[in-house]
């Protein structure tokens, strides 16, 4: 199990709302380190942007280490949607995605859609499925022909965020109506639905391959009305034994917000004490 915190990738501009610290990479690697963490979680918009070798070198420069690519900026920054009508911009998002999970492989770790997928557009929510199945069936075959070994999560979602894949079962029956081998699920305490996802963590646990941490509206923890020992205690009970990210809106005053975070995380460390 790693603890690990989201950092923005450069090109996301410096105080950037976004979720995750912004700024440079190193001197965000070093606060992180000092914080606590050994892990960070990368934060990317443009693909073409994330260099490999520079990641790299960082980590061996702060002794930290990238545990998961997320590419929820792909979607709020670069505009693209998996399951977008117009066919250029469809191809745009697909082409995108492919290229973040080149650069996920390089990098030793796995990857998320989360807003990317798109969402329900004005010839309704059938043909917006469709066209996003159409779209994971082809990035599917793609990762199963080429980066063997790396695992793409869908994300649910809050249905105000998303309307499309909401809770755990609903993404998890997507994913085995179409056959998809190289899928998993990503698991968001924010977006959590408590009328279904807690039967499903205790049935299906192995699909769940990462967990997000937010208070209400990706706020810090301890900020918003989330009860993560409720949170936390169905996870571990259940046999979690994943890897866990923040991901919150930093604020103005971003290292505070990561080390608030990070003693936030000792105090429920009991839950995995011996799974790092």
């Amino acid at each position: 199990m790693r603890l690990a915190f989201m950092i923005a990738n450069e090109d996301i501009p410096s105080g950037a709302r976004v979720t995750g610290l912004t700024g440079s990479l190193e001197e965000n690697l070093s606060q992180l380190k000092k914080a606590g963490f050994d892990f960070f979680e990368l934060m990317i918009s443009d693909p073409a942007r994330v260099d490999v070798e520079k990641i790299h070198f960082l980590e061996r420069k702060t002794e930290t280490a990238i545990s998961f690519l997320c590419t929820g900026e792909m979607a709020g920054t670069m505009g693209m949607a998996l399951n977008n009508p117009e066919s250029s911009q469809r191809e745009r998002a697909l082409s995108g995605l492919i290229d973040a999970a080149k650069k996920a492989k390089a990098l030793g770790v796995n990857l998320n859609i989360g807003r990317l997928r798109g969402t329900v557009w004005e010839d309704g929510p059938e043909k917006s499925l469709e066209r996003l199945k159409g779209a994971l069936r082809v990035v599917d075959e793609y990762v199963s022909n080429n980066l063997p070994g790396i695992s793409i999560l869908m994300e649910p979602l809050k249905r105000e965020i998303c309307p499309l894949l909401n809770s755990c079962h609903e993404t998890y029956e997507f994913i085995s109506s179409i056959g998809l081998k190289n899928f998993s699920i990503l698991l968001d305490s924010d977006h959590f639905d408590y009328r279904s996802d807690p039967g499903f963590i205790g049935e299906h646990i192995e699909t769940i391959k990462h967990v997000h941490i937010a208070d209400t509206m990706h706020e810090p923890p301890g900020h918003g009305k989330i009860d993560f020992e409720k949170f936390l205690g169905l996870l571990f009970e259940a046999g979690y034994t994943g890897d866990i990210s923040v991901e919150v809106f930093c604020g103005a005053e971003q290292y505070e917000t990561l080390r608030d975070s990070y003693r936030f995380l000792c105090k429920h460390s009991r839950f995995w004490e011996g799974l790092r």
